[in-house]
C-alpha cells in the first residue's frame, strides 16, 4: 500500500467536462475542478466565493406586464463616472418602457427642483410627480428581443426589424427623450414596406446599419463624421457614405457588426472582415471584404476583450474566438468552450456581459435561468468556467463602470415571492477585499440595516415569506421566516444583512498516483486527511463522495476558545488540517463548500491518499 501526497495549487483550469476526467495527461486537467459552483476561479490561482447580489427594485411594481416577460439591460456609458444600465421591459398598457439605473445603484426619479436641461416643449418623461420613476413610453411596435444599439457621447443609436431607427438622448441626468432619427439622403432600401436596417455599430467615424428585410446581407455606413448623413457626392469623394453587399453565395443574415481593427461583421453562416483594399479607411471606392471564417452566429451582440472578438456562434452553445493570426495574415476562430461544453449541452446563451475590473469575467445567462461565467485572462493562460445559480432564474445582465474601483454587475432576476412571480432588479455586490466577516455581502436579494442596535428588521417585502439567511454583527444568525415583511432577531444588533442563501462548492480534479505498478485508476484507494489552504476565509464544510456512502460531510469549526462568545470570529488565514474516518473505493473524491453567509477563499489543497496494492 502507497500513501502519497497531492497537492492541488491552483484551480485556474475551473470547472471542466465529465468527459475529461479521464485525461490526467493533460495539463489543464491539474488546475480544473469537477465542479465550481457559486465560485469563481481568479488570475492569481485561487478560488473564491461569488459576492451576492443586492435587491435594487421590483420591476413588476412598475406595471410589468407578467404575460409577456421579456426584458432586456443594455450599458449607457458616457465616461467612467457617469454610467447607467438601461432596463426595458413592456408595461401592462402595451407599450415597452425604459428605466434608468445610475451607478449609486437607485433608479432615476423626477427630482425637486424640476430639471431645466430639457429642450424647450420637451417633456421629461411620461412621470410628472415629484419622487415618481423616470421613464420613456417606446412605441407600441418595439421588440424588446430584437433590438440593437450602438452608443455615441449622450446618444444612443437602435435599430430593429420592422421599426424605424430610433435615437434614445440623454440631455442631463433626469432627461431623456426617445426620437426616430430624420436621416439626410436616407438609403432607398429603407422604408416600412421594404424593412428598416437592423444592426448598427459604430466604423472609423461613420455610423454603420445592416441587414433588412430586402438587404439581409448589405451594410450601410454614413459619410465619414456625419453620422445622419448618407449621401454620395458627384464626383464621389472619400468621405461619401459607403453601401456594400457581402458576396457569400448564400443569403444568410447579418447577425452582428463590431469594430475593431476591421469592420467584422458575423453572419448566419460565416465571419467577415471589411476594410479598406489598402489597408487604409473604408471609402467608397476602397472596399475590402474578406469571408474569414464559417461558424455562424447568434444574433447576441459580441463582446470587445482586448484585441479579441467573443462571439456566441449559432444555436448559442458554443462562444467563439475571433482573432487575428499574425502568422497566416488572416482571423481565426477558436472554442473556447471545448473544455466545458456541458455548460451549454443543454440550454443555450441568451445574454452576456463583460466585468472587466477586477478579474475579467464573462458572465452569460442561459435559457434555462443559470449563470455560466469565465474568467478570462488569455496572456496569463488563465480560461476558468463558473457556474452560478440563485433561488430564481437569472434573466437579463449587463455591466458598467461602478462607483468603486470595480465594474459592476446588474441582471434581472425572476423570483418567486409568496406564490407570485416577481420581476427584481439586483446588482452583484463588490468582491470581498474586506478584514472582518462584517463586510462580506454573501446572499442573494440582499437588503443591509445599519443603525442603532434594533431586533425588529423591516423593508423586506420583496422576500415575504422565504425563510432568509441574516449576518448580524458579523455573526451567523439561525434562518428566519418573513412574514409581514419583517423578521424578528435573537436579540439587538447594529448591522445586519438578510436575504437568500446560496451555496458555494468546489470540487477539484484529482491527479493520478503513478507508482512502479503503473496508475491509481480503478484501485482500491482512500484520503485520509486533506490540508485545506485559506485565505481570509470563516466557515466552510468538507464532504467526501463514494460509490457505498454517497455524500458525507462535516461542518468545520472556526472559533477556538481565546475568541470572545458573542463576538465574531476574525477572518482565518492558514492551513486546516481534516482527517477523514471512510473507508476504500475505487474513486475516491472530496468537495469543500460554504452554505452560511461568509467568505470563503482557497489557495489549494493538499490530500494524503492510500492506494492498496493489486
Amino acid at each position: 500500500m502507497s500513501n502519497i501526497h497531492r497537492l492541488k495549487h491552483t484551480f485556474t483550469s475551473g470547472e471542466l467536462s465529465p468527459l475529461m476526467e479521464n485525461r490526467t495527461d493533460f495539463d489543464r486537467y491539474v488546475n480544473g475542478c469537477k465542479t465550481l459552483k457559486n465560485a469563481v476561479c481568479i488570475t492569481q490561482g485561487p478560488a473564491t466565493r461569488r459576492p451576492g447580489f443586492e435587491f435594487i427594485y421590483d420591476l413588476t411594481s412598475l406595471g410589468m406586464d407578467l404575460t409577456n416577460p421579456s426584458v432586456r439591460m443594455i450599458p449607457f456609458i458616457f465616461n467612467e463616472t457617469q454610467a447607467y444600465v438601461m432596463i426595458f421591459f413592456y408595461h401592462v398598457d402595451g407599450f415597452a418602457r425604459v428605466v434608468f439605473a445610475a451607478q449609486d445603484g437607485g433608479l432615476l426619479i423626477y427630482p425637486d427642483p424640476a430639471p431645466t436641461e430639457c429642450p424647450a416643449g420637451t417633456p421629461i418623461s411620461p412621470a410628472v410627480n415629484i419622487g415618481d420613476i423616470i421613464y420613456l413610453a417606446l412605441p407600441a411596435d418595439w421588440d424588446i428581443d430584437a433590438f440593437d444599439w450602438a452608443q455615441s457621447a449622450d446618444e444612443m443609436y437602435i435599430a430593429q426589424p420592422d421599426v424605424a431607427p430610433h435615437i434614445l438622448t440623454r440631455h442631463g441626468h433626469t432627461c431623456w427623450t426617445a426620437d426616430i432619427i430624420v436621416f439626410t439622403d436616407q438609403p432607398a432600401d429603407w422604408s416600412a414596406i421594404n424593412g428598416w436596417p437592423e444592426k448598427v455599430t459604430f466604423h472609423q467615424q461613420r455610423l454603420a446599419f445592416a441587414a433588412s428585410t430586402i438587404r439581409r446581407q448589405t451594410v450601410w455606413l454614413s459619410k465619414a463624421g456625419s453620422f445622419l448623413d448618407f449621401g454620395i457626392s458627384s464626383p464621389i469623394v472619400d468621405s461619401d457614405a459607403v453601401t456594400f453587399t457581402l458576396d457569400s453565395g448564400t443569403q444568410n443574415k447579418i447577425q452582428w457588426m463590431i469594430s475593431a481593427k476591421s469592420l467584422n461583421i458575423g453572419t448566419l453562416g460565416n465571419e467577415w472582415t471589411v476594410s479598406g483594399a489598402t489597408r487604409t479607411a473604408l471609402t467608397p471606392e476602397n472596399i475590402l471584404a474578406q469571408r474569414q471564417t464559417n461558424n455562424g452566429s447568434e444574433p447576441i451582440k459580441p463582446l470587445m476583450v482586448g484585441l479579441t472578438t467573443l462571439f456566441i456562434e449559432r444555436h448559442g452553445r458554443t462562444m467563439n474566438e475571433f482573432v487575428y493570426d499574425y502568422t497566416y495574415d488572416s482571423y481565426k476562430n477558436s472554442d473556447i468552450t471545448v473544455l466545458a461544453p456541458h455548460l451549454t449541452e443543454h440550454y443555450s446563451v441568451i445574454d452576456w456581459t463583460y466585468q472587466q475590473t477586477p478579474d475579467s469575467i464573462i458572465w452569460c445567462v442561459r435559457e434555462d435561468g443559470e449563470i455560466i461565467a469565465l474568467t478570462y485572462q488569455r496572456e496569463h493562460k488563465v480560461i476558468g468556467w463558473h457556474h452560478h445559480d440563485t433561488d430564481g432564474f437569472f434573466k437579463a445582465i449587463t455591466a458598467i463602470p461602478g462607483d468603486t474601483r470595480e465594474d459592476d454587475v446588474w441582471t434581472i432576476v425572476n423570483r418567486v415571492i409568496d406564490g407570485v412571480a416577481k420581476f427584481y432588479i439586483e446588482r452583484m455586490s463588490d468582491w470581498f477585499k474586506g478584514s472582518t466577516a462584517q463586510e462580506g455581502q454573501f446572499l442573494d436579494s440582499w437588503i443591509e440595516y445599519s443603525g442603532v442596535p434594533a431586533q425588529v428588521m423591516t423593508g423586506l417585502d420583496h422576500l415575504e415569506g422565504k425563510e432568509v439567511h441574516i449576518l448580524a454583527d458579523g455573526m451567523v444568525h439561525p434562518p428566519t421566516t418573513v412574514e409581514s415583511g419583517q423578521i424578528t432577531l435573537n436579540g439587538e444588533y447594529s448591522e445586519v444583512l438578510i436575504g437568500l442563501p446560496y451555496i458555494t462548492e468546489i470540487r477539484p480534479l484529482l491527479a493520478d498516483i503513478p507508482d512502479t505498478k503503473g496508475t491509481s485508476i480503478g484501485r482500491m484507494q482512500r484520503t485520509c486527511y486533506i490540508d485545506v489552504i485559506l485565505y481570509n476565509s470563516l466557515g466552510m464544510y468538507v464532504g467526501r463522495d463514494d460509490s457505498e456512502d454517497g455524500e458525507t460531510e462535516e461542518e468545520i469549526p472556526f472559533r477556538v476558545p481565546g475568541d470572545l462568545t458573542g463576538q465574531a470570529v476574525p477572518l482565518y488565514n492558514g492551513i486546516k488540517h481534516l482527517s477523514f474516518m471512510e473507508g476504500f473505493d475505487r474513486q475516491a473524491e472530496y468537495f469543500i463548500r460554504q452554505k452560511q453567509p461568509l467568505p470563503l477563499t482557497v489557495l489549494g489543497v493538499v490530500d494524503s491518499t492510500e492506494v492498496l496494492d493489486g
